[in-house]
């Protein structure tokens, strides 16, 4: 009698308990097919999906004409060349490390037609962005640069000297100083705001840190050494760079 009580208030419990859900992909769901997506919560926009390029596609021209000389960016680098075209000179840039192969066939006067793509610079200036040139029958294509040997050795640089000038970027931004023995010291940008007051011509200074290696494939405007430094002294007072 006890066990026939015991098996009808569970049976009864049972039926009380609440039935899960049915799965969304069920029969019900198939029958009435695919539903449109949900809308935006609140004011927001549908968008495209993740991962979708919402850029136009890059338009490529040519031009065609003659070298004029090359051009180095504000490390010494040769980074292009100015092209005599029949609408005027225009500057085609390239990646400094394609410098060793363009120059040794873009002498000044050779013939070059050259296929890339214009852009405006942080300066609002045209340029024109080099994907590949063709010059003395040879075509050299933007490809990328050689990967450095996994061991790097850089030479420990210590060097005590006045401030020559101040070095700026393309922003007109100070992103560094060269020094009166001849060496150039790069800063970051923000490094070189804060010791703004203290970065003046005629200033000594002692430097320490470390010589950049030259890279693969660049060519240079100018021998100067390019020095990446770790700390640096202004009157007594020694700062940490980083």
């Amino acid at each position: 009698m006890t066990a026939a009580l015991a098996a009808g208030v569970f049976a009864a419990q049972a039926q009380q308990l609440p039935q899960p859900p049915k799965p969304q992909d069920g029969p019900d769901m198939l029958a009435r097919g695919p539903q449109p997506p949900r809308p935006p919560r609140g004011n927001a926009k549908p968008g495209p999906e993740r991962g979708m390029v919402q850029d136009e596609p890059v338009k490529l021209t040519t031009l065609r004409g003659s070298v004029v000389n090359p051009i180095a960016n504000d490390r010494f680098e040769y980074n292009g060349l100015l092209v005599k075209t029949a609408s005027g000179n225009t500057q085609v840039l390239f990646p400094a490390h394609l410098g060793e192969q363009i120059l040794a066939k873009a002498k000044g006067g050779s013939a070059v037609s050259v296929t890339g793509f214009e852009r405006s610079n942080p300066e609002g200036k045209k340029e024109f962005r080099l994907v590949n040139i063709i010059v003395n029958g040879t075509t050299i294509a933007d490809t990328p640069p050689v990967a450095p040997p996994v061991t790097v050795t850089r030479d420990q640089k210590s060097v005590t000297a006045k401030i020559k000038e101040l070095n700026y970027s393309p922003q007109k931004e100070v992103n560094g100083f060269t020094l009166s023995s001849g060496e150039r010291v790069n800063l970051p940008p923000h490094m070189a705001g804060q010791l703004s007051s203290q970065l003046k011509a005629g200033t000594e200074i002692i430097v320490n840190g470390f010589a950049e290696p030259k890279r693969p494939g660049v060519v240079y405007s100018q021998n100067v050494t390019m020095i990446t430094p770790q700390t640096l002294t202004i009157n007594g007072q020694a700062y940490l760079v980083r």
